[in-house]
């Protein structure tokens, strides 16, 4: 059987309360109980206590002392606390017995020497009772009998107990409505938290639930959920872009391909010619596939996935170094000379978002480099940075593109003309930048120049 979370949450609390209540029911009753049982065994040891007072040990005989005033006291006090008093000798023979006793006798144990309290049934009646042995001289003269009715007591437990059973119901159905009513109130904010995501639809994701200020687990809830969502809503948004950055891209080299090879099957060709088409398309490919590893790379960066995990000490100086390696060829083709100014560099930092960076600026200053020039790249150390500027002499960079050049696709004309790309890897080294805390300038003069201060201390 399924139930809601406000008839569970009732259910539960009735049940609670259902077990606590008998604990505590049971409690009272005992308590109550043995608080009447106290006075009654109180008010019969003072009576016993009076009697034996009054007990007269003669020769063999045992009696009652001021017996006419006895009879009298108890004759006043019949209607009013009803006491029954029986005087035994040693063999259990009825000595003497108040006259409200009549022809009833009291039950007497010729066993039990000690005083003792017990139950008994008296004419029919329920009574309390006490039995004290009579001794004089170490002998034992006989023994006496002291009963009151339980007629009230019992009346008045048997109230508490048909209250307790009356209570106990009526408690269960107020806790169960009671909890019922205060659950639809408490989980009211949960209601309203699924309204809104049920409302949320994959087209539009904007909307967000209510923000619970109130510090406590429903406010860890819907900061929980709207996290989430932002994560979603990140993630679609990173999809359609990746997807409309992709298709972009793609679009013109593909048609190029396409073309090329129409063009080739019109009409038989030599087979030189065929071969210079197929260079130039497995070249137009290779671009391609360098576009769509660059937007995935950018999409990774779009995640907002911390960099601050997996870090490593790592030497500046000496990643720069295996980068220059990589760009060997190119470096000697354009006949490039390499100035690399150095100091002792080791940062704790994020290796693959390094080694983003250092390779797209490197790979700049080499593709935009003009022939026979210099390339210059430098470390400097501060108090609480290594600053790195890699310099090269290329086409200049107008200042109001400073920070254009960061955008994807974004492509300087000057740069565009001097050199084909897609405009990605300073949009990649501004979003690693950012991830590693990495501050970027720009200067272009008769060089153009990026400096980077990289913190010595991670950020936390």
């Amino acid at each position: 059987m399924k139930l809601s979370i406000k008839n569970r949450i009732a259910l539960f609390s009735v049940i609670g309360i259902a077990g606590l209540s008998t604990i505590v029911f049971i409690a009272i009753y005992f308590t109550v109980k043995q608080t009447v049982y106290n006075e009654i065994d109180e008010k019969l040891k003072f009576e016993a206590q009076k009697h034996i007072n009054e007990v007269i040990y003669d020769k063999d005989s045992v009696y009652f002392a001021y017996k006419d005033e006895w009879l009298e006291r108890e004759h006043l006090e019949i209607e009013v606390y009803p006491l029954f008093v029986e005087l035994f000798d040693e063999k259990g023979e009825s000595l003497d017995k108040s006259p409200n006793l009549q022809s009833k006798e009291m039950n007497l144990d010729l066993n039990q020497l000690n005083s003792q309290i017990s139950n008994e049934r008296l004419g029919g009646e329920n009574v309390r009772q006490i039995q004290v042995s009579l001794k004089h001289n170490s002998e034992l003269e006989g023994f006496f009998v002291i009963a009151v009715p339980l007629g009230d007591a019992e009346l008045v437990i048997k109230s508490l107990q048909e209250s307790l059973l009356i209570i106990f119901p009526i408690l269960l159905i107020i806790t169960f409505f009671t909890s019922r009513f205060i659950s639809r109130i408490t989980i009211k904010p949960i209601t309203s938290i699924a309204k809104t995501v049920q409302e949320i639809k994959t087209s539009d994701l904007t909307k967000r639930v209510p923000e619970m200020n109130n510090g406590d687990e429903l406010e860890t809830l819907s900061n929980a959920i709207n996290d989430f969502l932002d994560r979603i809503d990140a993630a679609i948004k990173r999809e359609k872009q990746f997807t409309a950055d992709a298709s972009h891209q793609l679009r013109t080299p593909l048609s190029v391909l396409k073309g090329n090879l129409e063009v080739l099957i019109r009409k038989p060709r030599q087979p030189e010619e065929y071969v210079e088409t197929i260079k130039n398309n497995i070249q137009k490919i290779d671009e391609m596939t360098d576009a769509v590893e660059k937007l995935l790379v950018l999409a990774r960066l779009d995640s907002n996935q911390t960099a601050y995990n997996d870090l490593e000490n790592i030497s500046l100086n000496k990643q720069i170094e295996v980068i220059l390696t990589n760009y060997k060829l190119q470096i000697l083709k354009k006949q490039l000379s390499i100035s690399f100014e150095t100091t002792e560099s080791v940062v704790m930092v994020h290796k693959t978002y390094l080694n983003l960076i250092f390779d797209n600026l490197i790979s700049n200053a080499v593709k935009y480099a003009y022939e026979n020039t210099r390339i210059t790249i430098s470390i400097l150390e501060t108090k609480a940075h290594f600053e790195v500027r890699i310099c090269n002499k290329g086409p200049q960079i107008k200042t109001e593109e400073f920070n254009d050049i960061f955008n994807p696709f974004y492509r300087n004309k000057d740069h565009e003309d001097f050199q084909e790309g897609y405009g990605l890897g300073l949009a990649i080294v501004a979003k690693a930048s950012k991830q590693l805390n990495i501050q970027i300038q720009v200067y272009s003069e008769e060089q153009t120049c990026f400096s980077l201060k990289i913190p010595k201390l991670p950020l936390t």
